[in-house]
């Protein structure tokens, strides 16, 4: 269990991160920079694979007849591989 301390230091670091992801955009814009779209879908996916990646994994294991507990089902129903999933679709689309 993360102490108080430890949610505090993610919290700032998570906050400084979209302050510094925000700055960049605003120096893209005032300088007329094209944005590359691709990040956008890339952050969407990454945020819709780790939230519901594991349930849309559950449904596949169910779908191919898998154990969710066994090796691939734990893999399919991951957070961080759902999410990494994700990501990629967003930025291919």
């Amino acid at each position: 269990m993360k102490s108080i301390k430890e949610i505090v230091n993610d919290q700032i670091t998570e906050d400084l991160s979209y302050e510094s992801l925000i700055q960049k955009l605003q120096e893209a814009k005032e300088q007329n920079l094209p944005i590359e779209e691709g990040i956008f879908g890339a952050i969407g996916g990454a945020v819709l694979g780790a939230t519901i990646g594991p349930k849309l994994g559950g449904a596949i294991c169910k779908a191919l007849g898998c154990d969710p507990k066994g090796a691939f089902g734990s893999l399919l129903t991951s957070r961080l591989v759902m999410s990494a999933i994700g990501t990629t679709m967003g930025w291919k689309f």
